[in-house]
C-alpha cells in the first residue's frame, strides 16, 4: 500500500447500462455550462473518509476488503445541487433511501469510527454528481419521469487526487457484492 496521506472513499459503481443513462442525463442538464464530470469517476459514495494518514490505510484497505451485503435494488430519481466555490454541483439521487444501502453505508462508518477515522457527519444523503461549477443561476430541472433504476453490484475503496482540471481518481479495492439469496 502506499506511504503517504491519501484522500479516500467508499463508493458504488455503475454498471455500463447505468452509466450510459447517467451520461445522456449529463448531455440534457448541458445548458447549465459546468463541467460534466468524466463517465469513468460516475459513482455513488458509500462513505468519503478524507485525507487518510499513512498508518491507516492498510486498516482501511480491510474494511474494503471485508465488505459485506448483497446486492440491491436503488432508484435514482431526485434533482439536488450544493454550492461550491461560487458555483453549483448538480446530482441525482434519491428519494427513498433502500435499507440495504443505509445498512451499508452504517457499517462502513462504524468500522472507519472503530480505526480512528472521521467518519463524515450529519444526515447520509446517497446522490451522483452529474455536473460541477454549473452556473448558480440556472434553475434546476424537474426530476426525470422514471428514474434510473440501479442494481447496486460492485463497490471499491477509491482514492482521490485533487487536480486543477479535476480529480483523478484511482480504485484501490473492488469488491462485487453477492447476489441476493431468494
Amino acid at each position: 500500500m502506499p506511504d503517504s496521506t491519501q484522500r479516500l472513499f467508499f463508493a458504488l459503481l455503475p454498471d455500463e447500462d447505468v452509466r450510459a443513462q447517467l451520461r445522456q442525463l449529463q448531455k440534457d442538464l448541458n445548458r447549465a455550462d459546468g463541467r460534466p464530470v468524466p463517465e469513468k469517476n460516475l459513482h455513488l459514495t458509500l462513505l468519503f473518509l478524507g485525507n487518510v494518514a499513512a498508518e491507516k490505510i492498510n486498516a482501511v484497505c480491510d474494511i474494503a476488503e471485508g465488505i459485506a451485503g448483497n446486492q440491491f435494488d436503488l432508484t435514482l430519481d431526485t434533482f439536488g445541487s450544493f454550492r461550491q466555490n461560487n458555483a453549483r454541483v448538480l446530482w441525482l439521487g434519491l428519494s427513498e433511501l433502500p435499507s440495504e444501502l443505509n445498512a451499508l453505508h452504517q457499517s462502513l462508518r462504524q468500522q472507519s469510527k472503530s480505526i480512528g477515522l472521521h467518519a463524515g457527519k450529519g444526515v447520509y444523503r446517497p446522490h451522483v454528481t452529474l455536473i460541477r461549477k454549473a452556473d448558480p443561476r440556472e434553475k434546476l430541472p424537474g426530476n426525470p419521469e422514471q428514474g434510473i433504476k440501479w442494481t447496486a453490484r460492485r463497490c471499491a475503496l477509491i482514492a482521490s487526487e485533487l487536480r486543477s482540471a479535476g480529480s483523478l481518481y484511482k480504485i484501490l479495492i473492488e469488491k462485487d457484492l453477492p447476489e441476493k439469496l431468494r
